[in-house]
């Protein structure tokens, strides 16, 4: 279902697919509606804005699950550090300038500002769980186009290719909500 809500939640829809990842527990399409409907209402209820931060989400994956973030920025964002991270089975969320990705199962020219989640690599791509578009299911984007496209939220979608380099893990889950 892409409406106005849901073409806004990858950064929600990421963490939610992590969050499944790392408890193990499994994830339905229904599951996943409830469960994002009900992140963005808890967003709403704490001042999140529509679009949030690495660091946002970071806080949200910490106040609303119980898991501690390690944000990696800037140098430290590299294909070397995202295979070990991968490797280790952390999977890796990043913010990206959407457009940049060129997927073409996105609408349009794609979102602007995009999260998406990191899962595995081969010699030439980067396996994503995609959540901008139904065919997101280990979508393969190769190394440089990922590499290129990671950039923060700046809070412009006209600046957004001048953001951060930033990128996610999670540890230490809770007993979910």
């Amino acid at each position: 279902m892409w409406d106005p809500l849901h073409e806004e939640t990858c950064e929600e829809m990421s963490l939610i697919m992590v969050h499944h990842f790392l408890t193990g527990a499994p994830l339905t399409r229904e599951d996943a509606e409830g469960e994002l409907l009900a992140m963005v209402a808890w967003e709403m209820r704490n001042g999140y804005a529509v679009d949030v931060t690495i660091d946002e989400l970071a806080r949200i994956a910490k106040d609303y699950y119980g898991y501690d973030a390690t944000v990696y920025r800037g140098g430290d964002v590299t294909l070397k550090n995202i295979r070990r991270l991968i490797a280790d089975g952390s999977p890796v969320i990043v913010p990206a300038a959407g457009q940049m990705l060129g997927n073409p199962y996105f609408s349009g020219e794609g979102p602007p500002y995009h999260m998406l989640v990191l899962t595995g690599f081969d010699a030439t791509h980067i396996i994503t769980n995609d959540p901008g578009t139904r065919r997101g299911e280990e979508y393969r984007y190769p190394h440089a186009t990922v590499m290129d496209a990671i950039h923060d939220w700046t809070g412009d979608k006209e600046t957004i290719r001048e953001g951060e380099r930033a990128m996610m893990v999670l540890h230490s889950p809770r007993v979910s909500p």
